[in-house]
C-alpha cells in the first residue's frame, strides 16, 4: 500500500521541480563521456563509480515519481478552529511567540518554520484549538500555547 503524501502546492510544485532537475541531469550523464566497463581484465573503478552514482540518481527519481503520483494537495477542513495539516499555528513558548505551519513530512524544514505532522510537537498539535496548551517532554521540557491557527 503506497502512503499518500499531502502536500502544499508549493511543496508539489518544489517536488516537480526538483524531478525535472535530476531527470535533466540523468539525461546529460548519459550523453556525456561514460568510462569503459573495462579496463584491462579488471571492472574499471570509473565506471563502478559512474554506475553507482546513476543508481542513486535514478532511486532518487524514483522516489519523487512515487511522491507525485500519490500526491494529494491539502484542503483546509471543515473545522478550522482545530489543527490540522495545512495550519498556520502562532503559539507562545518559554515567554516567546513564534509560528509555524504544519506540513508532511516531505515537505518539513525547521528551518523554514514547516515542522512535520509526525514530528513530537507536530503529532500533539493536531486536533488542538487555541488556547489550548500542549507540554512536549523530550531532553527539553517545552508548553506550547496555542494563540492563533490559520489556513
Amino acid at each position: 500500500m503506497n502512503k499518500k503524501h499531502k502536500l502544499t502546492e508549493k511543496g508539489l510544485k518544489k517536488v516537480k521541480k526538483e524531478l525535472e532537475q535530476l531527470t535533466e541531469l540523468k539525461k546529460k550523464k548519459m550523453k556525456g563521456n561514460i568510462p569503459e566497463v573495462l579496463h584491462s581484465e579488471d571492472l574499471n573503478p570509473e565506471y563502478l563509480d559512474f554506475r553507482q552514482k546513476m543508481e542513486l540518481l535514478e532511486k532518487k527519481i524514483g522516489k519523487l515519481e512515487e511522491i507525485i503520483k500519490h500526491a494529494e494537495i491539502i484542503a483546509p477542513p471543515k473545522n478550522k478552529n482545530k489543527i490540522d495539516l495545512g495550519a498556520k499555528i502562532l503559539f507562545e513558548a518559554d515567554g516567546q511567540e513564534d509560528h509555524f505551519i504544519i506540513v508532511d513530512s516531505i515537505e518539513a524544514d525547521p528551518d523554514q518554520g514547516k515542522i512535520s505532522d509526525e514530528s513530537l510537537v507536530g503529532k500533539n498539535l493536531i486536533g488542538k484549538k487555541v488556547g489550548d496548551e500542549v507540554k512536549i517532554s523530550s531532553r527539553i521540557k517545552t508548553v506550547y500555547k496555542i494563540k492563533d491557527i490559520k489556513y
